[in-house]
């Protein structure tokens, strides 16, 4: 035989009917029937029981209530630090994509100078073999230059003998020069002394062939011609030294 239903409008706490009926939700996974048996439950709890259960239920509905407060504000607290973790996702996203960037850019960086040091070693092995061959024709230059300096050295004294001979014969030429220009003097003193004796020889020549057309009388009577009166005595010659 059905038992007799009946129908009653309560009013009740919103929100303490609405944590009872997720509650249901949650474990029957509907509100459908299941709403009017756990009411049931409770009366018939609340008619079986004592007031000390009943208290009881009250304490632990209490902590249940404050437990789901705590739950919501937790819940809260949760939602806004999502906020902030999704707002620092999204800062750390777009610092990432910048790191990328940068990472990029100094891995290609990187690659250059790795490419510029590579370019570097092989140019200063170059540079080394230059040193090394550089340093070769230096020894070959010390060399020649030793060389070279002590050739000098035997020519400096060569030209330095040369330099003394030179001056000597200099010495030596001045002299014969001074010599030549004191016989030149000499000779030039004696082809006019000589010039001068010829021509007196002339002029007596020219005297003695006057004389020898002379008549007795203008020899007598020394009738000399003026060419004769003109003559003057011959004059002794110095001795030269």
């Amino acid at each position: 035989m059905t038992e007799d239903q009946v129908r009653k409008t309560i009013k009740l706490n919103a929100k303490l009917w609405d944590e009872f009926q997720k509650k249901i939700e949650d474990e029957y996974g509907t509100t459908y029937k299941h709403t009017s048996e756990e009411i049931e439950k409770a009366i018939e709890n609340y008619n079986n029981k004592d007031i000390t259960e009943i208290e009881k239920t009250k304490s632990i509905i209490k902590e249940l209530e404050d437990e789901n407060k705590k739950l919501k504000n937790q819940n809260s607290e949760l939602i806004s630090e999502r906020k902030k973790l999704e707002k620092n996702h999204t800062k750390n996203n777009d610092k990432i994509i910048e790191n990328e960037k940068i990472i990029k850019k100094q891995e290609e960086d990187i690659q250059s100078l790795e490419n510029r040091n590579k370019e570097l070693d092989r140019s200063i092995q170059e540079k080394i073999k230059e040193i090394a061959n550089l340093k070769e024709v230096n020894q070959s230059q010390e060399k020649r230059l030793k060389t070279l300096t002590e050739t000098n050295n035997t020519l400096e004294e060569k030209y330095i003998q040369q330099v003394e001979e030179t001056n000597k014969q200099v010495q030596e030429n001045t002299k014969i020069k001074n010599k030549r220009e004191h016989a030149q003097e000499r000779l030039n003193k004696t082809q006019d002394e000589l010039n001068d004796t010829l021509k007196r020889l002339e002029k007596y020549s020219y005297a003695i062939g006057q004389v020898q057309h002379m008549t007795l009388i203008d020899r007598i009577f020394n009738r000399l011609p003026e060419q004769i009166k003109e003559l003057q005595p011959a004059q002794n010659e110095e001795k030269e030294e």
